[in-house]
């Protein structure tokens, strides 16, 4: 193949002659926006990728769990930390799982670059736009949680999310804060946002794609029953980050918003709790 003098629309890369997908940023290469989001892995490939990150969830935390039981004895897993740390520290599995799958369903599959999951320079605005651009995130992040809590608070739903007990043990608050500020932010930006928001938007358009990412992304973070409450705030988040990331073209822009708000409800917790 030689190169042509056509171009990617999305990243401006020059493209190969008769190739269907750009070689820089794993665009499909077609005339409308649409088809240029449109990557080749498939919605079967995301549901594939959802079965796998399930099973080692199960596969992992089971285990954790059950050893985690028989270190607190009588006492719940919650009052114990070394149990806790335990049931903790298992997250770090999942965590993994969701990245694995992520690359090995786009990038490892179909010969894709990097720049495919949104791993590239911002398309639009650099690094400073990037960072303004994810601090309005968070700033909008926050103001639907705390409007959301609110309402609740309103009506006389105080969700018990069990997670007081975290920030008053060194063991448990080590594995949250290395899991919230280290794994989270780049696996789970890499898989919700990368790997299924970026294979279904060009199938189902940016809302709805941005929509269905966020409602996977809280079920991710559901627990013990209190945190069913969670889940409207946080997809609501995870539907922010998507549209954030579609609008920079860069994955970073919602990583960097991701990181900046699991350390400002790191910073809030030890501040309650501790």
């Amino acid at each position: 193949m030689t190169v042509s003098a056509l171009v990617c629309e999305r990243c401006g890369a020059p493209v190969f002659t008769g190739a269907a997908f750009c070689q820089n940023c794993g665009a499909s290469l077609g005339v409308t926006r649409a088809q240029t989001d449109r990557m080749p892995w498939t919605p079967a490939d995301v549901a594939k990728a959802i079965g796998i990150v399930v099973a080692v969830l199960i596969g992992t935390s089971i285990p954790a769990s059950i050893i985690a039981l028989v270190i607190a004895g009588k006492e719940d897993i919650e009052k114990d930390a070394l149990a806790l740390t335990v049931a903790l520290a298992a997250s770090v599995f999942l965590e993994i799982g969701l990245l694995w799958t992520a690359i090995h369903f786009s990038v490892n599959k179909y010969g894709l670059p990097w720049s495919s999951l949104g791993i590239r320079r911002p398309l639009r605005g650099g690094f400073w736009f990037t960072g303004g651009l994810a601090f309005l995130l968070v700033i909008a992040g926050l103001t639907v949680s705390y409007a959301y809590f609110g309402a609740l608070a309103q009506v006389g739903i105080e969700p018990d999310t069990e997670i007081k007990e975290t920030f008053q043990n060194a063991g448990p608050l080590i594995v949250l804060a290395m899991l919230s500020l280290l794994f989270a932010p780049f696996a789970e930006e890499i898989f919700f946002r990368g790997f299924v928001f970026g294979g279904l938007r060009g199938r189902w358009g940016i809302a709805w794609a941005a929509l269905a990412s966020g409602a996977l992304f809280a079920l991710a973070h559901i627990g013990n029953p209190g945190t069913i409450y969670l889940l409207p705030p946080v997809a609501a988040i995870g539907a922010l980050f998507a549209l954030g990331y579609a609008y920079s073209g860069s994955i970073f822009t919602s990583l960097l918003a991701h990181f900046l708000f699991n350390l400002f409800a790191l910073g809030a917790g030890i501040a309650q709790y501790s």
